[in-house]
C-alpha cells in the first residue's frame, strides 16, 4: 500500500492557536482539513463556517462521525491528554500542542499509548524555526567553538487566569527552551534545578521560573522564563570558546560574535507552523515517524518533572 493521496485532518480546540492550525492546513496541499471540535459551540461553529467544513462540541462525537487521517489537539494545558488519548485510542496520529501533558503520571500513560504504534508528533513549533535551525547547523559546524553556556529569556505578561489554564510557566513558556536547548545538545541535562515563584497571584501556578542544567561535556544553561514582563522577549545566547551566537526568535534573527568579526546571516523567513505542520502531515502520508518524535517530548518533558530544586525565593 503506497502514500495517501492526501490525510484527512480536524483540529480540535478552536480558541487563537487552534484557528492558526485550521487556516495553515488549508494552505497545505497533501492535507485536507475535514472538521473542528471545541466544547465551546461558538467558537467552533465561527471556525467551521469560516472554512465551509463540519463541526462538533466534543472529540467523540468527531471521530464517531469523520473519517480522519489524524488530528491536532490544541486544547487548554489540562484537557491535552485526555483528548490525545482519545485520538490515539482511535487509531489516528496526533500532533498535540506545548505541553502535552501537565504531569509525569499523564507522561507515563501517553508513553504505553504512544508504543502502540500510533504516529505521534508533538507541537514544538520554535523547532521549525529558521533561525533555530541554522543555529543548530553552526554550532555543529564549530563556529564559535567549544560550547560553554546557553542563556535563554522568554517572557510575556499573558493572564492565563483569563484563559482557563492550570499550569505556571515552566510548562507554559520555559519548555520551549528546554525542547531548543535539547535540541541543540543532542541530550537530556545531566541535572536542572529550579527556581519558581508566584508573584503576581493570577492562575494556578508559578509566574516566574529559573531553569539552571549542567550537561556531561560541562555544558550549563539557563532559562528564565516569566508572565511579568510586559514586553515579549524571546531570546537565547549560546557561547563558545571562540564567539557567541544571538538569537531572537520573533525576529528569526541571528548575529555571530568573533574575534574576526561580526556575521549577520540572511535567512528566509518563513512560518515556524506551516513548516511543522507540513513535515507531520508528510509523517502521517508516509507513515513514518516524525523527526520530533514522543522520545524526544518524554525527554523534554522529564527533564522539566526531574527538577530537583523549587526554592520559594518571593
Amino acid at each position: 500500500m503506497g502514500p495517501r493521496l492526501e490525510v484527512r485532518v480536524g483540529v480540535v480546540g478552536c480558541g487563537w492557536f487552534g484557528s492558526a492550525h485550521a487556516r495553515v492546513y488549508r494552505t497545505i496541499g497533501d492535507a485536507k482539513l475535514v472538521a473542528v471540535a471545541d466544547k465551546d459551540e461558538a467558537s467552533a461553529r465561527r471556525l467551521a463556517e469560516t472554512y465551509h467544513i463540519n463541526y462538533y462540541t466534543s472529540v467523540e462525537s468527531m471521530l464517531s462521525k469523520e473519517s480522519l487521517d489524524a488530528v491536532s489537539v490544541a486544547v487548554t494545558p489540562q484537557h491535552l491528554f485526555e483528548v490525545t488519548r482519545v485520538a490515539l485510542e482511535s487509531g489516528l496520529s496526533v500532533l498535540t500542542e506545548k505541553p502535552i501533558v501537565t504531569s509525569r503520571s499523564e507522561l507515563s500513560l501517553l508513553s504505553s499509548l504512544v508504543n502502540r504504534g500510533g504516529i505521534f508528533m508533538p507541537g514544538f513549533i520554535e523547532l521549525f524555526n529558521p533561525a533555530v535551525i541554522k543555529l543548530k547547523e553552526f554550532l555543529d559546524a564549530g563556529l564559535i567553538g567549544r560550547i560553554s553556556s546557553i542563556s535563554s529569556r522568554r517572557a510575556g505578561r499573558l493572564a492565563k487566569k483569563m484563559l482557563g489554564w492550570r499550569i505556571g510557566v515552566t510548562l507554559d513558556l520555559a519548555i520551549h527552551e528546554v525542547y531548543v536547548h535539547r535540541f541543540l545538545m543532542g541530550s537530556r541535562p545531566r541535572e536542572v534545578h529550579a527556581y519558581k515563584a508566584r508573584l503576581l497571584n493570577e492562575g494556578d501556578g508559578e509566574d516566574l521560573a529559573i531553569l539552571i542544567s549542567s550537561y556531561g561535556n560541562g555544558v550549563v544553561t539557563v532559562i528564565e522564563a516569566n508572565w511579568l514582563t510586559t514586553a515579549g522577549i524571546r531570546q537565547m545566547t549560546v557561547t563558545g570558546d571562540s564567539g557567541s551566537i544571538s538569537l531572537d526568535y520573533a525576529d528569526q534573527f541571528l548575529r555571530v560574535d568573533r574575534e574576526d568579526g561580526v556575521l549577520i546571516p540572511k535567512l528566509r523567513r518563513e512560518e515556524p507552523l506551516y513548516r511543522e505542520l507540513s513535515h507531520f502531515i508528510q509523517s502521517v502520508k508516509e507513515g513514518r515517524e516524525p523527526e520530533f518524535s514522543f522520545k524526544f517530548a518524554e525527554d523534554v518533558l522529564s527533564t522539566i518533572f526531574d527538577a530537583k530544586e523549587e526554592r520559594v525565593i518571593a
